[in-house]
């Protein structure tokens, strides 16, 4: 019920003049039913103005994690997904 309530509440408040930017930090320790909450939104064709960025350490995500599932699975629903790899940030 919260994922399809929280979903038509982005579909309302989305809007051109007003697009929504979701970012969450270390994905690395998300649980199931968030995973499934942004998997809800992300992959979404009815939300429009919506842009959700992830960021994990990939040093802890391996084949078996569930996150590594989620991004194989919306990759094969056609949802465009782009990975930008930073490496380790100088202080220089």
């Amino acid at each position: 019920r919260f994922k399809f309530i929280f979903q038509l509440f982005v579909r309302a408040i989305a809007t051109p003049s007003q697009p929504i930017v979701l970012f969450l930090d270390d994905l690395q320790w998300v649980d199931k039913l968030s995973l499934q909450l942004i998997r809800t939104l992300v992959a979404d064709k009815e939300i429009n103005n919506f842009l959700f960025i992830g960021a994990y350490r990939a040093n802890e995500i391996d084949d078996t994690h569930p996150l590594s599932a989620q991004l194989k699975e919306l990759k094969k629903k056609d949802i465009a997904i782009l990975d930008i790899n930073v490496s380790c940030i100088s202080k220089e």
